[in-house]
């Protein structure tokens, strides 16, 4: 258990070095799984399930992404919303353009990335959106 603690703050020690993401090479390449809100009834019914969330800046977060992405892994978003999938990709996040009302089942190995609006209004669809109306966060299962 404290073997499996050290590795954890090892991990996150190096992601904080990069603004939350580890620039290391992945050992495997997986899927970047881009989500508007973290679903939990998307993970397998288990006794315990511990998530790691951690706040990224949406400029680092796009960095990252698009080393993953030219290092081969599969880039698969459920944003519904057409207005953040046009901002994501133009601030250079490789989305489908189409927008995905689809359910998200989780898969060993998948990184979540959720983002959201900062302030979004109730009631009402947004009509645009930019970077700066964003905040992300990088979800890993532990």
């Amino acid at each position: 258990m404290a073997q499996n603690q050290n590795q954890v703050a090892a991990e996150r020690a190096a992601g904080a070095q990069a603004g939350g993401l580890a620039t290391e090479r992945p050992a495997t390449r997986g899927r970047i799984i881009i989500l508007n809100a973290l679903p939990l009834n998307a993970f397998p019914r288990a006794p315990h399930l511990r998530l790691d969330i951690l706040p990224v800046s949406i400029s680092d977060l796009t960095q990252w992404v698009q080393r993953r992405v030219a290092e081969g892994w599969q880039m698969v978003h459920y944003i519904r919303h057409s207005a953040t999938v046009e901002t994501l990709r133009a601030i250079g996040i490789p989305l489908n353009p189409q927008p995905n009302s689809g359910l998200y089942q989780y898969q060993y190995g998948d990184v979540l990335i959720v983002i959201t609006l900062r302030n979004p209004p109730r009631g009402q669809e947004v009509q645009q959106v930019s970077p700066q109306d964003l905040e992300s966060w990088v979800v890993t299962v532990l």
